[in-house]
């Protein structure tokens, strides 16, 4: 399989732009019933599109798409496994089961993007803006997310055990049974966050933690360092 450049995948976002269709980067290993689901429009997509969707989602892994304009793209499925997306806008993307393991997305604007069941294992979203995304059930195992902006975010189920979270801004996001077990959130704010069921055994927090009302996380096994 030929591996796309950059041009190439700024290329296929024009033109299906230019036609007023949303681009899609889909990933390779999408089954058919996860296809069926995809939409272009309304639409069912067609087999052409899935060619083109498998050959751009294939070859995604490692590329550099810093500063990129992927707002609102379909990346369903795609690998951009170890992907350079620094200050790249991916604000309404669809990353369902996306592969951003290891991936650099620092500074990047990913608000009200679709990530459930996504991979962002020690991926680097400092100073990242998911406001308003879900990632209902996403792998930000050890993920650094320094500064991060998670406001009325959903990480419902989500897997963040070992992640640094220090200086985040969590207000209002959904953690409910979030594993946030050996998480760093010294100078967190998760003021009017959801943390019924929460694991946060092991957790770190300090003086300029901020916790819901009524929130005691000693009592859950979260330890204070200041």
């Amino acid at each position: 399989m030929t591996k796309l450049t950059r041009d190439q995948v700024l290329q296929l976002i024009a033109s299906a732009r230019g036609r007023g269709e949303k681009p899609e980067l889909l990933g390779p290993n999408l089954n058919e019933t996860e296809r069926r689901r995809t939409k272009l429009g309304g639409a069912n997509i067609s087999e052409a599109e899935h060619r083109r969707a498998n050959l751009s989602g294939a070859e995604l892994y490692g590329m550099n798409l810093s500063g990129m304009d992927l707002h609102g793209v379909d990346l369903i499925g795609a690998d951009l496994g170890e992907a350079n997306l620094r200050q790249a806008n991916l604000s309404g993307a669809n990353l369902y089961q996306a592969n951003l393991m290891g991936a650099n997305l620092t500074e990047v604007n990913i608000s009200q993007a679709k990530l459930m069941q996504a991979n962002l294992s020690q991926a680097n979203l400092s100073q990242a803006n998911l406001s308003q995304a879900n990632l209902g059930t996403a792998n930000l195992s050890r993920a650094n997310l320094t500064g991060a902006n998670f406001r009325q975010t959903s990480l419902r189920e989500a897997n963040l055990r070992g992640a640094n979270l220090s200086a985040t801004d969590l207000t209002s996001a959904d953690l409910r049974n979030a594993d946030l077990r050996q998480t760093n959130l010294k100078q967190a704010n998760l003021k009017q966050a959801n943390l019924s069921g929460a694991n946060l055994h092991g957790a770190k927090y300090d003086k300029a933690t901020i916790w819901p009302v009524n929130f005691h996380p000693a009592e859950i096994g979260a330890v204070r360092e200041d």
